[in-house]
Formats: structure tokens, sequence, C-alpha cells
């Protein structure tokens, strides 16, 4: 009896053993796993992120060299070659107007002239259909120099770098219409690089004036109304082309409309204009004004004469002497 009860107490402590021994084997070995993966991803964390992160380096490496070279090449074509709207914001001071007697500024004002001869807008002009319509003349080139000391566009302004070059006109023979062709140099600006406003207005209003004057019984007038539109700003150092129209004309009063465009065609100021004959108009030399605006020349394709492309000397009258 004794000894079946120590064999059945013995047998459930053996498997009570058995049970435990199992069990902290089984725990045993699941933390030994448990520690060898996270053992296994510490070691390989670090290893996989170098591996990942060597070729991320060298790729963001190349894309900053890549931004870097570009940034460069742009600054360099920039530099060669400013956007326009760069050049307005921050231009480039131009040089100051050279002395028209030196070598230099003879030879560029020749180049210019001979850059006008070339425009294709001009050519076109020549050859077209109804060229036997219009004549062709530069104002100023008759009127002697010692009379243009005192004129504003043909005297004060006359010169390499500003209206380097006496305009080049062509107008219809009945007067109706005209094409005037100038140069404007880098010293006519308000902001540096665009010409100034009021430049293009005085320049309207001479190629208005003389289309209206013509027009007019005794071919005298005066400005009555002068009303602008700038479309767009008017880069210096370029030719410009100015077309003026008779829009009505009645009595004394003429009403002419224009516009100032670039080379290409670009409209850059429009403008519309009254202009009127005086009561006085008769009392006028009237043949004095109408030598400055230009007869009609017997070979449009040679260039100004008597040197006629420098500007007017800037002298004082003589004093009156004292007796």
């Amino acid at each position: 009896m004794l000894s079946s009860t120590f064999r059945r107490q013995a047998t459930t402590t053996s498997r009570t053993v058995a049970s435990t021994s199992h069990t902290s084997r089984t725990t045993t070995s699941r933390r030994l796993t448990s520690t060898s993966h996270r053992l296994a991803s510490t070691s390989s964390g670090p290893a996989g992120s170098t591996d990942a992160g060597g070729p991320s380096a060298l790729k963001l490496a190349r894309q900053l060299a890549l931004v870097g070279s570009i940034g460069l090449a742009a600054y360099g074509i920039g530099s060669f070659y400013p956007p326009t709207l760069v050049t307005y914001v921050s231009p480039r001071i131009a040089p100051p107007p050279p002395d028209p007697e030196h070598p230099h500024a003879i030879a560029y004002v020749e180049e210019l002239e001979s850059e006008l001869q070339s425009l294709s807008v001009l050519h076109e002009m020549r050859t077209s259909d109804d060229a036997i319509e219009w004549y062709e003349t530069r104002p100023y080139i008759d009127v002697p120099k010692e009379e243009l000391v005192n004129s504003l566009t043909a005297g004060s302004l006359r010169g390499p770098g500003k209206l380097a070059l006496p305009p080049l006109v062509r107008a219809r023979k009945d007067e109706k219409q005209s094409v005037v062709i100038m140069h404007l140099g880098t010293a006519l600006c308000g902001h540096e690089g665009i010409v100034h406003g009021g430049m293009l207005a005085t320049l309207l209003d001479e190629s208005l004036g003389r289309t209206a004057l013509l027009n007019l019984p005794d071919k005298v007038g005066v400005t009555a109304t002068l009303n602008l539109t700038y479309k767009a700003p008017t880069r210096a150092n370029q030719f410009v082309v100015i077309k003026t129209f008779v829009d009505e004309q009645e009595g004394r009063k003429v009403r002419v409309s224009g516009r100032i465009e670039d080379i290409e065609g670009n409209i850059l100021v429009e403008a519309q204009a009254l202009f009127i004959q005086p009561r006085y108009a008769k009392m006028l030399n009237s043949q004095r004004l109408h030598a400055r605006l230009g007869r009609p020349l017997p070979d449009p394709s040679e260039p100004p004469i008597e040197g006629s492309l420098a500007p007017s000397p800037a002298f004082a009258p003589p004093s009156p002497k004292i007796q």
C-alpha cells in the first residue's frame, strides 16, 4: 500500500520535473531565438544602411553637381546675352557719347549710315510696286549748320550716341503718308537702356508735324494737341520706323496719326495730333521752314553730303562790339 503510494508520488514528481524541464527548455529556446533575431537585425541594420546610403549619397552629389553646372552655364550665357527683363531691372551702364570729332566717332556714324542703307525695310519700300508714288529726302541737310545750333533734334541732340544720323524720310507725293527711319542712341535714355518717353514724343511731334504742315494751305502750322499711348519700352541703340497718316483736313486744321515701330514691326508708341495754321502764318518765313523739311533727293541711295552727318558745332553767336 505504502509502496504503491510512494511509486505514484515518485511518478508524479518525475512527470512534473520533466514538464518543468521541458517548459524551461522551450522558454530558453524561444528567448535564444528572439535574441538571435534581434542580434541579426541589429547587426544587419548598419550594414544594410551603409550599402543603401552609399548610392544615395552619390546620387545626391551628382544632382548637386548637375544643378551647379547648369547654374554656371546659365550665368555665363546671361552675362553675354541677358534676357530683356533682366536688362530692364538691372541694366548695364552705357559709356558716354564720344567726341564727335574723334576718328572712331566719325567711323561709327559712317557705319550707321551704311547699316541704314542696308535695312530690309528700306529696300522693300524702294523696290515696291508703288515706289514711283513716293519720294525720299533727308531733312536738315540743306540748312546751314549755323542755323541749326539752337535746334533741338538737328543741333543739340545731333551726334554719336544721340541722333547720329539725319532722319531718312519716304513720303507719298500727295503728302498723305510718310515713313521716317532714324537711329536712337544710348544718350537719349530715361531709364538706362530705354529711350526717354519725352524724346519719343518729340520725334512724333516733328514727324507728324511734317506731314500736317505740308497739308495746310500756307504750309505753316503749330501743334494744338498731341496724344500718346506708350505700348512697349523703346530700347536704345536701334533703328526705329515712324509712320504718319493724314486722317482729316479741313481749312486751317489737320488731324494726323502715327506710330513708332521697331524694325520687326512691333508697335512701341501710338499718337494722334491736331495741327492748326495760325492766322499770322503769312507773316512767317515759310521758305526757311520748308528747307528743314527736306526736298526730294535725286539719288536716295547716296549718303548725305557736305559733312551733314556730323553734329552742328555748338558755338555762341558773336557779341556785339561796344562803341
